[in-house]
């Protein structure tokens, strides 16, 4: 994936126009056709400013950090993706989600792709200490 690749892949999750996001960072509304028409990368202070925004790596921009996706993602007990339902299927068994889970979820899809990743293997190691 390149660099405007990823970029453009992380706007379309936070629901924003890449443009909008060049502007807010105070570019040319055309400088992300600069992006997609190299090969490379921007200058390191750009590439620095878009991670900050988002809240990812400057790693995971470049492509040296591996990408987190649904086939990186071994188990996510059922549910990959986003979901906008009241609702959740676990083991074939339809069930309402609670408020909490709703807001857990809410606050979940507000993050970048890496700290999802982060979250969960954090709310496993949390779950595996109260099981011990």
């Amino acid at each position: 994936m390149t660099f405007y690749e990823r970029v453009s892949a992380l706007c379309a999750e936070k629901g924003i126009a890449i443009t909008r996001l060049a502007t807010d960072l105070g570019f040319s509304s055309s400088t992300p056709n600069n992006w997609k028409a190299m090969s490379g990368e921007p200058r390191a202070k750009t590439v620095k400013a878009i991670a900050d925004y988002f809240g990812v790596s400057v790693d995971y921009l470049k492509g040296s950090e591996n990408e987190v996706n649904v086939e990186t993602v071994q188990d996510n007990h059922g549910i990959i993706g986003h979901t906008h339902a009241p609702v959740t299927i676990v083991n074939g068994t339809e069930r309402k989600l609670t408020s909490q889970e709703i807001e857990l979820i809410a606050i979940f899809e507000k993050l970048g792709v890496m700290d999802q990743a982060k979250l969960l293997v954090y709310a496993e190691n949390l779950l595996n200490k109260s099981l011990d």
